[in-house]
């Protein structure tokens, strides 16, 4: 409609951006996501009381939390480039000829408008090819949809909402303070009606008012307790209906799980040596995990941002490996002792792995939503065998 009547542009805008916040708030909402976002606020608190009370260890406690949802807040930045991309392109499509016929009315522009529209559809497209991967049902594309028109705001809020808790995570509070000062008076001699008065000192008291700094725990740290849980949006409880191939033999010639660089997914027959020799000293160094040899390997997630390889999740024929750094959980976990694995999240994905004793194991991967679906599916075909 804009692209035929640029005016429509007033009209067209509010109501995407305002129907796709109207439903990012409404799927917080029946995702029960609230309750995770109060819980960070509690926890937040709770670190703030311990940081007034214990000075020293409760500050590191509170400047960890503040890092750790900062770090949260980051990967959630970096998932929400490609959307943020594809959203400054559709909006400049629309924008344009709005621009040009406020600029110059009464010209045609009829050439530079089916090029916004050709521009448009093949974003458009693409975008649709990308959340078929990212969506498991029609309520989470609608909610993909949702962030990508809110893409380009939500990354400034974040980057405005980190600054911000790291400024306000102390502050100084001034506490008036009366001390009692001695202060030395050297009196000369003199006559005190006739009787002469030698030269002495005398202490002279008084009461001087001074204001004491005191550095305080500040609302940053509730600032980024909310900043990470918003910024990764999870769905707790429920695993999400995604296809699942027959046999594990079978699944894994196909292209489906063929080695995909995108996607931070690597087979057997397409591993990456550096990385997967990072990984196998990362185990190593894990004296809790058994040994791991790179012929075991079936399947690879790489977790790291720049490529090192040494966090990620490593399935063989019998079970998993994960290892993803000192602030996250580091397990293996045999298929056996599987009983149920569950797929959470929007922004990034959290296989959970319920075992058959009553534990859980929570691997979160934020490199590629696509690849970790990829390793839920593989999981789920290895504990229905």
């Amino acid at each position: 409609m804009v692209l035929f009547i640029p005016e429509s542009i007033v009209v067209a805008l509010p109501v995407v951006a305002g129907a796709s916040f109207l439903y990012f708030v409404w799927y917080l909402i029946s995702e029960g996501h609230l309750a995770n976002i109060l819980g960070s606020m509690i926890v937040s608190m709770v670190l703030m009381a311990i940081a007034a009370a214990i000075p020293i260890i409760g500050w590191i406690l509170l400047l960890l939390w503040i890092f750790y949802n900062i770090a949260k807040a980051f990967e959630s930045i970096k998932s929400l480039l490609p959307d943020a991309f594809c959203s400054a392109v559709l909006y400049g499509c629309l924008l344009f000829p709005a621009i040009q016929e406020m600029t110059s009315p009464g010209e045609s522009h009829t050439m530079s408008n089916i090029a916004c529209g050709v521009v448009y559809v093949i974003a458009a497209g693409l975008y649709c090819s990308r959340l078929s991967q990212l969506a498991a049902d029609t309520k989470q594309s609608l909610f993909f949809f949702s962030i990508m028109w809110l893409s380009v705001p939500i990354i400034a809020l974040l980057i405005v909402s980190i600054v911000a808790s790291l400024r306000a995570a102390f502050r100084t509070v001034l506490t008036p303070v009366q001390t009692v000062v001695k202060t030395p008076q050297h009196v000369s001699a003199h006559m005190r009606g006739d009787t002469p008065v030698s030269a002495y000192t005398r202490t002279v008291t008084s009461i001087k008012t001074i204001d004491v700094a005191h550095t305080l725990p500040g609302a940053g740290a509730v600032g980024a307790g909310v900043v990470g849980s918003v910024s990764q949006v999870s769905t707790p409880g429920h695993s999400q209906a995604l296809p699942m191939p027959q046999s594990k033999t079978s699944s894994a010639g196909t292209t489906q799980y063929a080695t995909n660089k995108e996607h931070s997914f690597y087979r057997y027959d397409g591993l990456n040596r550096e990385k997967i020799g990072h990984f196998l000293q990362a185990v190593q160094r894990q004296r809790a995990l058994p040994p791991l040899s790179e012929e075991d390997i079936l399947f690879y997630f790489d977790e790291t941002v720049f490529g090192h390889g040494d966090r990620g999740v490593v399935l063989t024929d019998e079970c998993v490996y994960c290892v993803l750094g000192k602030l996250y959980e580091t397990f293996y976990v045999r298929f056996d002792d599987i009983k149920s694995v569950t797929l959470k999240g929007a922004l990034n994905k959290d296989i959970v792995l319920h075992m058959k004793n009553g534990q859980k194991h929570r691997a979160e991967l934020t490199q590629s939503n696509a690849g970790a679906k990829k390793i839920y599916e593989l999981i789920c075909i290895a504990i229905e065998e």
